[in-house]
């Protein structure tokens, strides 16, 4: 038996512009678009995923920290920390103490596996010094850099014994992704190239005996935007951005799937309810 269960970890607010990017923009002209862009949108969810399967427990994502709202914690020097995001995490909403109220202790985790390495997702990692932590070695190289520390990563903040599992995509092709990585033995719980968002972002493919839940992190701020194939303002590659939507949705149209991104304020009630992403709904 295989049960997926969203955790929310606090509030993040944004830019319309950063959500949803204007059509035919470039790169650059989306981040001059969210800097100019006088609206926010409502708070957005941050959720990490407890996937729970035989083989053990697994998390998917982590959260931010409440220290983010600390004085000097977020570099005053870029804008986009200052101006364009605020994240708010109260100590009790952080991850450790989130799994504990569902009775699990942080260090039984068979594994933590990150979709990308920006603060809202690997904020929380501090909770988990002696478990394995997975990422996309794409990624990880790119949150290392200067672009990185511009593009909304904090390598300077993770801690200090972090040292990842890094993974390339060595799996065979799965539904429209052209690779694939799995995680379990059984090959139910996979990774996919999801990259657009950033770069060598990945998402969590869960198949339970009836159905398949879609962890798409930040590929899609929400479902109504992969439907529509809108991709974001934070994406410096947009024609990979969308490429990643339309195999997205080419894959749960294909098996009955559940589409969870991080920030969608309906993933939660759609996990509950098992909403599949479906022809009738997509056209």
């Amino acid at each position: 038996m295989i049960k997926v269960t969203a955790i929310e970890t606090g509030k993040a607010v944004c830019k319309t512009a950063q959500v949803t990017a204007h059509e035919g923009r470039s790169a650059i002209g989306r981040k001059i678009d969210i800097f100019r862009d006088p609206d926010f949108v409502k708070p957005l969810p941050i959720l990490a995923f407890l996937i729970e399967h035989p083989e053990g427990l697994y998390l998917v994502d982590t959260g931010d920290t409440a220290r983010n709202s600390d004085p000097g914690y977020l570099p005053g020097w870029n804008p986009f920390f200052t101006k364009m995001v605020s994240i708010k995490v109260a100590p009790a909403e952080e991850i450790g103490f989130k799994l504990k109220e569902l009775g699990v202790d942080p260090a039984d985790l068979e594994a933590v596996i990150l979709t990308h390495f920006h603060h809202d997702h690997a904020g929380g990692l501090h909770h988990f010094p002696h478990t394995r932590i997975i990422g996309s070695r794409e990624n990880w190289n790119e949150c290392q850099s200067m672009k990185g520390r511009i593009a909304g990563y904090l390598p300077q903040r993770m801690p200090v014994w972090l040292k990842p599992e890094l993974i390339d995509f060595t799996g065979g092709p799965v539904g429209a992704f052209p690779a694939s990585y799995p995680v379990t033995r059984d090959g139910r719980i996979l990774l996919v190239p999801t990259p657009g968002h950033c770069t060598g972002h990945m998402s969590v493919v869960v198949r339970g005996e009836d159905i398949t839940y879609f962890l798409a992190g930040d590929a899609s701020y929400n479902i109504e935007n992969i439907r529509n194939e809108k991709t974001d303002g934070v994406t410096f590659q947009p024609q990979t951005a969308l490429k990643t939507l339309q195999n997205i949705k080419n894959f749960a149209l294909h098996e009955p799937t559940v589409i969870l991104p991080c920030h969608d304020p309906n993933s939660a009630s759609r996990l509950m309810n098992r909403e599949i992403f479906d022809l009738i709904k997509a056209s």
